[in-house]
């Protein structure tokens, strides 16, 4: 079976009803609800009924997303399907450090909630956002944005891929800067804030209060962090890189290559939609990504690992 990275998504990848068939299965049901009743929230509510405009809120998305990132890995657990490593983009990583068990889910809920507020909180709706820059790399996109105040790169996403945070000032001056430097488009995108940026670094402050109270171990399979591209070699500074994560960039190109260096062969997005394993075909050609984001998906996943395994000792 190939050396397998599971790859989990951030806020933007939520969808409405994302949970209906987890929550189809009782373990996972009764999982729902220890969840949200530690966070103090009907998580049920979020994972079935909610509609999209409520699952846009931040505190809403994110312990969604994490729920859903839990359940899923143990679904894949269940047909022997584990990670060699993992990565997650932005609250993606809690998905994956809870899936791996360096946190419990119903901790990594709560946590989640109150990163939500904190990142709500941290800076008041309509004077940041972020632009998604399509089309040129990182260097071209820091030249264009030199000497302007207010704006930073937030995701290094691909290399033809870089969402940038500022103030809205700073966006709508950069816009044509970034353009006229050979961006393909440039797209305003929908979020409250300019998240992983300095202007968010007062919720990176509030979350540290939470995340130090937490019992934290390292994960059974190498995790790889946002903010260095490196894996978690030491529990007792998961809290420090987790605040820094809030107003630092998001390197993810480097994260899939590390997971690459990591040994892995084949990649599964565990979450919502495709947007992580669509990047796959970019950062690292001829490797093999797909996406599981319900049971069913789950089942379709472990037919086509059980086909190639069998291929595999075909040629051995």
């Amino acid at each position: 079976m190939p050396l397998t990275g599971f790859l989990f998504p951030g806020q933007g990848s939520q969808q409405a009803g994302m949970g209906r068939e987890l929550l189809e299965d009782a373990e996972l049901a009764e999982l729902a609800e220890r969840c949200g009743a530690e966070a103090g929230i009907d998580l049920r509510h979020l994972l079935v009924e909610a509609d999209d405009e409520e699952l846009t809120l931040t505190q809403n998305a994110q312990p969604a997303l994490v729920f859903t990132g839990v359940a899923l890995v143990r679904l894949l657990a269940r047909r022997g399907i584990e990670a060699t490593a993992a990565a997650g983009h932005s609250v993606g990583e809690y998905s994956a450090l809870a899936a791996l068990g360096a946190l419990a889910p119903e901790q990594a809920v709560k946590t989640v909630v109150e990163r939500g507020r904190a990142m709500a909180a941290a800076s008041p709706p309509g004077q940041s956002s972020m632009i998604a820059v399509l089309g040129i790399g990182p260097e071209p996109i820091a030249e264009a944005l030199t000497g302007m105040d207010g704006i930073w790169p937030a995701n290094y996403n691909t290399p033809t891929q870089t969402v940038v945070g500022g103030t809205v000032a700073a966006l709508e001056e950069a816009t044509p800067r970034l353009l006229e430097a050979g961006a393909r488009r440039v797209l305003p995108l929908r979020v409250a804030a300019a998240f992983h940026t300095p202007l968010v670094a007062a919720a990176g402050a509030r979350l540290r209060l939470t995340l130090d109270a937490l019992e934290w171990t390292l994960p059974r399979a190498p995790v790889v962090a946002n903010v260095d591209a490196e894996a978690y070699q030491d529990a007792t500074l998961i809290a420090a890189r987790l605040e820094q994560q809030l107003s630092s960039p998001v390197r993810w190109s480097d994260c899939v290559r590390r997971l690459a260096d990591l040994g892995c062969e084949n990649f599964i997005e565990v979450g919502p939609k495709r947007a992580l394993s669509g990047m796959i075909r970019e950062l690292l050609p001829g490797r093999q990504a797909s996406s599981v984001g319900t049971p069913s998906a789950v089942a379709s996943q472990q037919s086509v690992q059980s086909d190639e395994s069998a291929a595999g000792r075909l040629l051995q």
